[in-house]
């Protein structure tokens, strides 16, 4: 490595922009249903990236339904302002026997 390239990792570290940087701390929050499950969120609704796997209620209390097994991301608005809150959903199928 290029001594320039060293004596500036510490100052790249120090404001979060080096390899030190903790990836879980850009991890979204995980939801973890069983096929057929469903977990409001809260929200204006939203959208999933797989919809084999997740789907979103688009009404004023966003509600995630486990549709099959797999991880997706959904998005739900929230507030006036068009922030949107992303979640990891993860899907199990559900036991032999047992309605979800």
């Amino acid at each position: 490595m290029r001594p320039a390239l060293l004596a500036t990792l510490p100052l790249l570290a120090a404001l979060g922009l080096g390899p030190s940087r903790s990836a879980a701390a850009d991890e979204p929050p995980k939801v973890a249903l069983t096929v057929g499950e469903t977990r409001r969120i809260g929200g204006s609704g939203g959208t999933c990236d797989d919809l084999k796997v997740a789907t979103i209620t688009l009404d004023a209390n966003a509600t995630i339904r486990a549709v099959g097994p797999g991880t997706t991301l959904c998005s739900s608005r929230v507030g006036g302002g068009g922030i949107r809150i992303v979640y990891r959903v993860v899907v199990t199928a559900a036991e032999p026997g047992r309605a979800g």
